[in-house]
């Protein structure tokens, strides 16, 4: 095992206005991870960034199974050594990023699939081979939708299934995050890889009292899919899923300022929790801007 450091580009640069973080900066004992091939994706940088690389519409066929089996050993690091501030924003954002990056990437991809393949059905061109019914009923079982896929037909309506394998505004994740783990330093985020306040009901299911435990995920690759999960396919954010389906159908883009007033099922506190969302975003929105272009910029979100 090895420890990974910053990148070396980040380090030289910095942020402008923020203080360097040292390259041995973050909690040894938090990072003793080794480079991990994620079938089309690579961890190959030294701050946990993921490289996406991206095949063609033939290779995004094989892309679910290949992520899906990744072996998902990222944990969360221990952020409380650094104090409350920039640099401990710099440390959140600079793990969470790439994370929420790949993972709206995977559904991007499993949804550009999707649409050739409702467009190879429109042009009388269904004939569904075994592995394209496979992938196809794995994507309704992901979506939670009923569907019985046939060579002929999938079941259920394309628009369903697309208003349910769909990606969320990078902002609006981290926002969230921010809110339910702060700053990534609860229990629930350090010691379950939850950052994102899911509970769970039955006893022993997860951490926290009995039967209001906290689930626990074994990476935060698993915590950030589950999320994405939650909101695409429970019934509880159906008006999300609308509003967002009727802004793609409209060409305009999705931005997190139009999707929190949909999360009222996600808080009991009602317009106080979309408040202190609004607020989070209008705080950070520049550094999350500034963090993400010095990524993509070190190649890191290529």
């Amino acid at each position: 095992m090895t420890y990974l450091p910053f990148s070396a580009d980040w380090l030289a640069g910095g942020v402008r206005g923020l203080p360097r973080l040292s390259a041995w900066a973050w909690p040894r004992r938090s990072w003793r991870l080794s480079p991990v091939r994620l079938g089309s994706v690579r961890l190959v940088s030294a701050a946990l960034l993921l490289v996406m690389g991206l095949g063609s519409m033939a290779q995004a066929a094989r892309l679910d199974d290949e992520l899906l089996a990744r072996d998902k050993t990222h944990q969360m690091p221990d952020l409380r050594p650094y104090p409350a501030g920039n640099q401990r924003k710099v440390a959140f954002f600079e793990l969470m990023i790439p994370l929420v990056v790949a993972e709206n990437q995977r559904i991007a991809e499993q949804r550009d699939w999707l649409l050739a393949m409702r467009k190879r059905a429109g042009d009388g061109g269904r004939d569904y081979s075994e592995r394209e019914q496979e992938r196809l009923n794995g994507l309704c079982d992901q979506a939670n939708l009923p569907c019985d896929v046939t060579r002929e037909d999938i079941g259920v309506s394309w628009t369903r299934l697309l208003l349910r394998i769909d990606t969320l505004p990078l902002d609006m994740v981290l926002v969230q995050a921010i809110e339910e783990s702060g700053w990534g330093t609860s229990g629930h985020a350090r010691d379950a890889n939850n950052l994102f306040g899911m509970r769970c009901f039955s006893r022993g299911c997860g951490i926290g009292p009995p039967g209001r435990e906290y689930r626990r995920f074994e990476s935060l690759e698993a915590g950030i899919a589950a999320y994405f999960d939650n909101l695409n396919s429970q019934r509880s954010y159906a008006e999300l899923r609308e509003l967002r389906g009727r802004l793609r159908n409209a060409g305009q883009p999705v931005r997190a300022e139009d999707l929190i007033p949909t999360l009222s099922a996600y808080s009991t506190r009602g317009n106080a929790y979309f408040t202190t969302l609004y607020d989070l975003l209008r705080w950070n929105r520049g550094l999350m801007r500034t963090v993400r272009e010095r990524l993509a910029a070190n190649g890191a979100l290529s």
